[in-house]
């Protein structure tokens, strides 16, 4: 398959501006709920005001997947264009929002509409459209493109650490019981994206720093060629350890890049203040 091809994520994804400009990457917003009040995310809530709100409010806040009206309103002129689709999202098993971008695609009743789930969030998300811009500006088909980010996806690795797991608990994304690990004294849970794109709790150490070379040290162990892979170091507001880990993954890996940024609305709803991350 060859013609325009036309790249679609979701907030999510935490994809920086660098990006979406250079490949001319569509976001679909999902929705923030702060007090009974609902934002589109960075289009109503900037990823700033977000944060200020989150540290000043007494409640936490929670998110809505987009609705499939949303996706099909910013597919629609695309298709209407030529385009073919390949919308890469949030992990199915983490939202509602890749089965949204589904029922868009019946909706618009055509088979222009290609949805990749990536099994993974925020930068993990990032990554994969990063790759399928490379691909797509070189020349390659979309069934070439596809078959690297299945590999891709397959191979990939999303470890963070958070301050408190009430947030991953409240929304729903660890179980009560995987949150007890974040009440013990001393404890600091190493929490990872699984195969299927999930969270869990994989590992508990005695604190941060161990954690951050415990996560190193795991992706390490993959035996990857780091001079000719991209990683991401990736964090929420208030995080202190960005060039504590960037130093480690500099030292103990040597990437050929490193790609950073700092999580927006939708994924630090549920993450909360102080994490990091590293994801390839």
């Amino acid at each position: 398959m060859n013609g325009k091809i036309k790249l679609f994520t979701d907030s999510a994804a935490d994809l920086p501006q660098l990006y979406r400009d250079k490949y001319h990457i569509s976001v679909v917003p999902l929705s923030i709920i702060f007090d009974g009040e609902e934002f589109k995310d960075q289009v109503t809530l900037s990823t700033e005001d977000f944060w200020d709100r989150l540290l000043h409010s007494d409640t936490l806040p929670s998110t809505n997947q987009v609705n499939p009206h949303d996706f099909a309103e910013a597919f629609q002129p695309y298709i209407e264009d030529g385009y073919t689709i390949l919308y890469i999202g949030l992990s199915s098993s983490l939202s509602g929002t890749l089965q949204s971008a589904t029922i868009a695609k019946q909706l618009l009743n055509t088979d222009k509409i290609h949805i990749f789930d990536s099994k993974s969030a925020s930068i993990g998300q990032s990554l994969l459209l990063i790759r399928a811009g490379e691909l797509l500006e070189a020349g390659h088909t979309l069934e070439e493109v596809w078959h690297v980010l299945e590999e891709d996806r397959k191979n990939s690795f999303g470890y963070f650490i958070v301050d408190s797991l009430t947030h991953l608990v409240k929304g729903g994304r660890l179980s009560k019981t995987q949150g007890l690990l974040g009440s013990m004294l001393s404890i600091k849970p190493i929490l990872r994206i699984t195969p299927d794109g999930t969270i869990e709790a994989e590992e508990k150490v005695r604190s941060t720093k161990k954690a951050l070379q415990t996560i190193v040290a795991k992706a390490k162990e993959r035996k990857i060629d780091f001079s000719n892979k991209r990683v991401a170091i990736v964090h929420t507001y208030g995080a202190d350890t960005v060039a504590e880990l960037t130093e480690l993954v500099e030292r103990e890996l040597a990437p050929k890049e490193i790609v950073q940024g700092l999580i927006g609305s939708t994924i630090g709803t549920h993450a909360g203040p102080g994490g990091i991350a590293l994801f390839f």
